[in-house]
């Protein structure tokens, strides 16, 4: 099978702004479309992607990609991941604790900012088989989702931002920084 991989929107593209439409049923075009997000997220380099929704590739559905990132003892701890497609993601609950970090985002080139998210939550949505799932999530992964859900509603991780956003250079400045 060929990968499809579809060009990643940016802004200004009014499309990210849209609220995205619920899907109704899960049927070959849903797989398609699920197929061609997994496919688009396994080659964003540089950014690295940790998730993808579908309006990030001009398509208004309800649906992501989210990548759970976990060490991999195998890998001598090197970091290995697993993709969950989410259809009509909701999140059901949330912690009232929560935390501040750096985001970044595939549609918002060489910009990162912090971002307050849950530390973690519970998500309900349908998987690529149309079944019902519930995700318990934590730290990055919860944040994942709650990034992704968000493009879903037309939100940008830049409409979060806590103080000032940065670019690509000067997060590496500031990283280095920190490890003198």
């Amino acid at each position: 099978m060929c990968m499809a991989i579809r060009k990643i929107v940016t802004i200004p593209d009014p499309v990210l702004r849209v609220k995205a439409k619920k899907v109704s049923s899960v049927g070959e075009e849903e797989k398609k479309l699920a197929q061609d997000l997994l496919d688009t997220l396994k080659v964003a380099k540089d950014p690295e992607g940790a998730g993808i929704a579908a309006t990030q590739i001009g398509v208004s559905k309800k649906m992501c990609v989210v990548r759970n990132f976990f060490p991999d003892p195998a890998k001598n701890g090197e970091y290995a991941y697993e993709d969950y497609v989410l259809i009509n993601p909701k999140i059901g609950s949330a912690s009232k604790e929560t935390e501040i970090d750096y985001e970044g985002c595939l549609s918002v080139p060489n910009t990162y900012g912090k971002v307050e998210r849950y530390k973690k939550i519970k998500v309900d949505a349908l998987d690529i088989s149309g079944e019902r799932i519930k995700i318990k999530a934590q730290d990055f992964f919860a944040r994942t989702i709650q990034h992704e859900i968000d493009h879903l509603e037309g939100i940008l991780f830049t409409d979060r931002v806590i103080g000032n956003v940065l670019t690509e250079q000067e997060m590496d400045v500031m990283y280095a920084e920190e490890e003198k």
